[in-house]
């Protein structure tokens, strides 16, 4: 027997559910809600913080978020035919306006893209179609929004799509339908003297490629244009609408003007492929709209996103329409499409494409689609890109997998690493939403239920020195959320109800009315009203907390800021209104306490090469764990097993060994304020390392994040013969 000590350096790489003794040292057995700072080591996740109700939505709504720039937020919200949009920041409602009423909305799921102002939804199920009248017949729907070709950007404002002709009955009167006078073999053979609004069919020359063209007179000059009989104009109300952010602050719900065809014929200028079809995705990329169409990808004219016609078919022009479709040997419908790096990732249930085009940018002849990696992806699931990485999900085994495409400048990859290798079983199937969150280097895996997982990364160069998992629980369902400048946005289902909350990721978070972080979700700041013959304050939460893990924290203007109010003075007048003891003058926080769980692997003792031995029998001696900014914390030991198996429970109870953070002759925590220090804590352990559980816990309002651990034990061999 030898005694052997064991220094782990560090315990912030998560989760693991490979075997124990083939984890690196800083992957641990379990964690929950804990979070990782590079510069610190592991503590309490952040807190959540209460902003807002935004009302009752069913299980199927659509939600999409609008970051407009860094000021302006929302969300917008789809359920039952009705569209509402809330300001992010605080969760109040904006006037949706719908001159052209919202029966696009009844039934059918959605996708949806922000261009500036601009917000593009598409109801996947409906299919596109040509307006059933042609040319002339075509009238203008004044709840339409129309965008100016030459504009270089989109705005709130109605314009006509022609900035020339200056409306749509101006640009039907000039350039609409006239008489068709008969053909001609080349430009040169038009009659000069042809009166104005006069149609000829130019057959074609070997100058044009015997391409053949239709041409109207108008003034002095001939210009291209369609034969008379045909149908031009795309249907408004089975194409995609746009939520448009007014200039006063409200928003419109229309339908779009979608430029008609006005040059060609059905051989020369087909219709687009989404005619007869549904659309399954849109999308921005290089100044165009684009659209998922079955196996094709469509994109508008540059800067034209409006327009999906050819502008001449005279010549091939670069910022003309292009339409591609994969190519694969497989059924491929494409589902999501996803700009990132230098191009675009295209998804279908079993293979992804990658989307590329020259130098020179997006155009008919450069562009080029092809199959990069064939893995079958969870269709819930929209595809985030962090940087030059592309994260996507799929079920294996009753579990979610992740994977992580990157396609460095000068390189094709044709894999993806499975950044959920080291946790198969861990995160549940059917996961609905990934949000990133770029400049924190995280991923965030909603389920629809109360648990989302995180997963942290870092890269040292072309090594990425963390990889690492961790579960954190909230007390309600998060169905949805985004990333936005250092805060993660939840919409949290409580009952029948949403509501929206959000938390700060910065390291030095902490609320207004406090000198310190404070661990409680749905965080709201509450001032009281004072009853002085019953010598009580009543303080009424703007949500029905659950009452076994609600508190109440003195704010800082008070000499004890920070402490917490002690729990058994609450009286529950209601759901929502509590009152205490005492009077308590200054703005308090109030929220929902949450348990922080942080359980070590199994340890072993390593050779002179460092390897792990498993041939001997390890009894764990001590723990040492080493803290910083810590004001709470307890060390949960069971030498024989988990401490929820009650065999074993029942026969070795566990030990406890706690640390409250406070120097000696200090008062309780509810009492004073809490102190954080640094340093470290040892604790006994005397179990079989084989068997043992060890873990940190802390389900208080304080911090506690720890930096390393070591251990010490007796280490007995097997005997050789």
């Amino acid at each position: 027997m030898s005694l052997r000590q064991r220094v782990l350096s560090a315990i912030h790489n998560g989760v693991s559910r490979q075997p124990a003794i083939l984890r690196s040292s800083d992957q641990n057995e379990d964690e929950l809600n804990t979070h990782g700072i590079l510069s610190k080591g592991v503590g309490k996740r952040p807190p959540t913080e209460d902003l807002a109700d935004l009302g009752a939505f069913s299980e199927n709504a659509f939600i999409h978020h609008i970051n407009r720039d860094v000021t302006e937020r929302y969300i917008v919200v789809i359920d039952g035919g009705v569209l509402r949009v809330f300001d992010s920041s605080d969760g109040s409602a904006k006037t949706v306006n719908g001159p052209g009423g919202f029966a696009y909305l009844a039934g059918g799921k959605f996708r949806a893209v922000t261009v500036a102002d601009y917000t593009f939804i598409v109801n996947t199920e409906k299919t596109c179609l040509m307006s059933p009248t042609v040319d002339a017949t075509q009238v203008d729907s004044e709840a339409s929004r129309w965008l100016p070709r030459s504009s270089g950007g989109l705005t709130g404002s109605g314009f006509a799509f022609d900035v020339l002709a200056g409306s749509v009955a101006t640009y039907l009167a000039n350039k609409g339908p006239g008489t068709f006078s008969g053909e001609v073999t080349s430009v040169e053979k038009l009659p000069a003297d042809a009166p104005n609004g006069s149609i000829y069919k130019v057959t074609g020359s070997v100058d044009t490629g015997f391409t053949t063209f239709y041409v109207r007179r108008v003034g002095a000059v001939w210009e291209e244009t369609v034969p008379n009989g045909l149908r031009n104009h795309l249907d408004q109300n089975t194409m995609p609408f746009a939520l448009v952010r007014e200039g006063d602050g409200t928003f419109t719900f229309a339908p779009f003007s979608w430029a008609p065809r006005r040059v060609g014929s059905l051989d020369t200028n087909p219709e687009p492929t989404f005619i007869g079809r549904s659309i399954r995705d849109v999308f921005f990329y290089q100044n165009r709209l684009g659209l998922l169409v079955d196996e094709n990808v469509v994109f508008s004219c540059a800067g034209d996103f409006g327009n999906f016609w050819r502008n001449t078919v005279l010549d091939a022009v670069a910022s003309d329409v292009v339409d591609v479709a994969v190519t694969t040997s497989n059924v491929a419908l494409l589902n999501y499409a996803l700009p990132f790096n230098d191009g675009i990732m295209a998804f279908a249930d079993q293979v992804q494409f990658s989307i590329t085009n020259g130098e020179d940018g997006l155009t008919p002849s450069s562009v080029a689609i092809d199959p990069v990696t064939r893995y079958e992806v969870n269709l819930k699931v929209r595809p985030v890109s962090i940087g030059s990485e592309v994260y996507y999900a799929g079920n294996q085994n009753g579990y979610s997998v992740i994977w992580e495409y990157t396609r460095l400048a000068g390189s094709e990859g044709l894999s993806a690493a499975e950044i959920t290798a080291h946790v198969p079983d861990f995160i549940p199937e059917d996961i609905e939403h990934l949000i990133a969150a770029p400049n924190m280097k995280a991923l965030f895996a909603l389920t629809g239920g109360r648990d989302v997982f995180c997963y942290q990364f870092y890269w040292n160069g072309n090594e990425k020195v963390i990889s690492a998992w961790r579960r954190w629980r909230f007390s309600g369902d998060v169905v949805s959320g985004t990333y936005l400048a250092g805060y993660l946005y939840l919409l949290v289902r409580y009952g029948g109800n949403l509501r929206l909350e959000r938390m700060n990721l910065a390291e030095e978070a902490k609320p207004a009315e406090q000198d310190e972080q404070t661990y409680l979700d749905r965080r709201v700041a509450l001032t009281g009203t004072y009853d002085s013959s019953a010598d009580k304050t009543t303080f009424t939460f703007p949500y029905a907390p659950q009452q076994s893990s609600a508190r109440l924290l003195r704010g800082k203007a008070s000499s004890v800021g920070g402490a917490l109010v002690n729990t058994a003075g609450y009286e529950w007048l209601n759901p929502t209104t509590v009152r205490v003891p005492g009077q308590i003058a200054e703005t308090i926080t109030a929220g929902e306490a949450y348990e922080m769980r942080f359980q070590f692997s199994r340890q072993f003792p390593l050779d002179y090469q460092n390897r792990p031995l498993s041939t001997g029998r390890l009894t764990l001696r001590t723990f040492t764990v080493n803290y910083v900014g810590t004001g709470f914390f307890r060390a949960e030991v069971s030498p024989y097993g988990a401490l929820t198996d009650p065999s074993i429970t029942e026969v070795v109870p566990s030990k406890l060994a706690a640390f409250d953070g406070m120097v000696v002759g200090s008062a309780e925590l509810e009492l004073g304020r809490p102190a954080y220090h640094t340093g470290k804590f040892s604790f006994q352990v005397f179990g079989d390392a084989a068997q043992c559980t060890v873990a940190l816990t802390n389900d208080t309002h304080v911090a506690s994040t720890f930096v390393s651990a070591e251990w010490e034990g007796f280490f007995q061999h097997r005997a050789l013969r």
